[in-house]
């Protein structure tokens, strides 16, 4: 039977120790320097912009359903 030790981390990293793995889609192969810094709060700031844009088109179209009528 094979018994070899499973490898071990012996440097702490940010995988291995914090519990929370990123994952970044915005990665271009082949301009790895190029990236988008993403902060905690982004998303959220995202869905509000959303948010607003959504409500602004309802507004516009709700306008639009009244002039017509």
């Amino acid at each position: 039977m094979n018994n070899k030790k499973k490898k071990t981390f012996d440097m702490p990293t940010q995988a291995n120790t914090g519990g929370e793995i990123g994952v970044r889609t915005e990665l271009d192969p082949y301009h790895p320097s190029n990236t988008i810094d993403r902060y905690p709060g982004d998303s959220v700031d995202e869905h509000k912009e959303l948010e607003k844009a959504n409500e602004y088109f309802a507004d516009e179209e709700i306008k639009q359903i009244n002039e017509n009528t």
